[in-house]
């Protein structure tokens, strides 16, 4: 920087340039390498325009970093190849969280964390066996003490109807309850 050019603080950027010296000190500030030549032939060029007299800070950049080199790296600041090498890692990061996502779930089957549908199916299979097993010895056992209940009598038919609700009741409560029950399946021959 110059003496006879003011400072310019980092959060103070200004909006616009008035000279095309100011400019060029501005971008040699920021780390760009470029001649005051070659700047000046970019402005006949017309590689940077002034509007209405002025240049503005977004011309002055997208100026840079299309025409010319970072001064630290010698290379030219290419928007494209960086917007591309970002969508790059970000599917990289994705893949690379599905991954461990599988392998995680890998582990957890093997450690028995969940059980497969299948698995899961004949154990609802072989707990409604259990519970119809449960419901017709329960009717077979209590038939003679629900006739006894009423008597024979069909003006007691509700007195029958809340008996046999109550022991259906006790056995879905049995059937709710978490057990281990062996269920045996014998086919018809």
């Amino acid at each position: 920087m110059t003496e006879n050019t003011p400072d310019i603080a980092a959060d103070l950027l200004p909006q616009s340039f008035d000279t095309a010296l100011r400019v060029y000190e501005y971008l040699r500030e920021e780390g760009w390498q470029i001649s005051r030549s070659q700047f000046y032939e970019h402005i006949r060029e017309k590689k940077l325009r002034q509007r209405k007299g002025v240049f503005t800070i977004g011309a002055v950049e997208r100026y840079a970093k299309r025409w010319l080199k970072s001064a630290d790296t010698g290379q030219k600041v290419n928007e494209k190849a960086e917007r591309m090498a970002d969508e790059k890692a970000a599917l990289e990061l994705q893949r690379e969280r599905i991954r461990v996502a599988r392998e995680q779930y890998d582990f957890d089957v093997r450690q028995g964390r969940y059980v497969s549908r299948e698995d899961h199916e004949l154990a609802i299979v072989g707990r409604a066996v259990a519970f119809m097993a449960h419901l017709n010895h329960s009717v077979q056992a209590k038939a003679a003490d629900w006739i006894d209940l009423v008597g024979g009598d069909q003006g007691r038919l509700p007195d029958l109807v809340a008996a046999i609700v109550e022991e259906l009741e006790l056995r879905m409560g049995d059937f709710a309850a978490d057990a281990e029950i062996d269920v045996i399946l014998e086919g018809n021959e």
